[in-house]
């Protein structure tokens, strides 16, 4: 009897952190990345002691999966560690809401305002996830994004630059008609890509030529046991941590920030990376051998 006792208070335990408490324990995971070097270190613990004046810091946030469960302090938790991190540039990988067809209200009001405060001099950028086109949410999602400040990139790519490096952002929309896993992107010093399911990297013809790719849509898992987590199609082989790519093409999976099907997290809390990339000299030639490196 005792020890029924016990296994149920566990079970209880165990369902009370996962519902309430690691649904809202934010980790910021920070990688500096030497591209000439081939070199990723995570620094997440001494990052503002690797920060140089000409490094470019990139927030990366996905999977936010806005619903009646995701409750606002989360997302102001969010807002808060962008701020403090002071990001160049802001990127959003797909699944802003988690089903259009549950949205309460249709009202978009609340969630701009919310994606207005998150600001970056060198702008802020999103692609739309699967989640993001169930009934027909991309039209909403969409309209968003752009109230909020944000560039939708939608199989397309963008260039920046400052007086620190160049970069050319490409976003694939694997959902949109007009879905091109051969687009060419404008030639920079960094070449980065957007790309909501990691899987599907596998479909980059020019592959090579990206620096560095950056996914969701996995959530790590999201009920994560030491003999057992979900995979999910779209990141059944590159689930989450980093994958290298012959030399110095680097996939970067995160965890994201919110839940989908239950408002719950077990051993993969919710995360925010941010990527320090010094200016990239000259190209390095690669090629396409991968191995997981975290």
């Amino acid at each position: 009897m005792l020890t029924l006792i016990i296994i149920a208070f566990l079970i209880i335990g165990v369902l009370l952190y996962s519902f309430i408490i690691e649904p809202h324990r934010l980790k910021q995971r920070h990688y500096l990345i030497k591209k000439d070097k081939q070199t990723v270190l995570d620094i997440s613990k001494a990052y503002d002691m690797y920060q140089e004046e000409d490094t470019i810091v990139i927030a990366h946030i996905s999977d936010l999966h806005f619903s009646h469960w995701f409750k606002p302090r989360r997302m102001n938790r969010i807002i808060r560690s962008t701020i403090e991190h002071k990001p160049d540039l802001i990127v959003i990988t797909g699944d802003l809401i988690d089903n259009y067809k549950k949205w309460p209200h249709r009202s978009t009001n609340r969630l701009v305002e919310k994606l207005k405060k998150l600001q970056a001099p060198m702008g802020k950028l999103a692609i739309l996830g699967n989640h993001d086109h169930l009934h027909d949410g991309h039209y909403f999602v969409a309209e968003v994004f752009r109230n909020a400040g944000f560039t939708l990139l939608d199989n397309e790519s963008v260039f920046g630059s400052d007086e620190k490096t160049s970069m050319s952002i490409t976003g694939i929309d694997i959902e949109s008609p007009r879905v091109n896993y051969s687009y060419e992107s404008t030639l920079a010093e960094w070449q980065i890509l957007l790309l909501h399911e990691p899987d599907y990297v596998s479909r980059v013809t020019n592959l090579h030529s990206y620096d560095l790719i950056l996914s969701g849509h996995s959530h790590g898992g999201q009920i994560r046991l030491p003999f057992y987590y979900a995979k999910t199609k779209g990141a059944l082989k590159y689930t989450d941590g980093l994958y290298l790519f012959g030399e110095d093409t680097l996939l970067s999976v995160t965890s994201g920030v919110g839940t989908t099907k239950i408002p719950a997290r077990l051993g993969v809390p919710p995360e925010m990376i941010y990527y320090h990339l010094p200016p990239q000299k000259e190209p390095t030639p690669k090629n396409t051998q991968t191995q997981h490196v975290q």
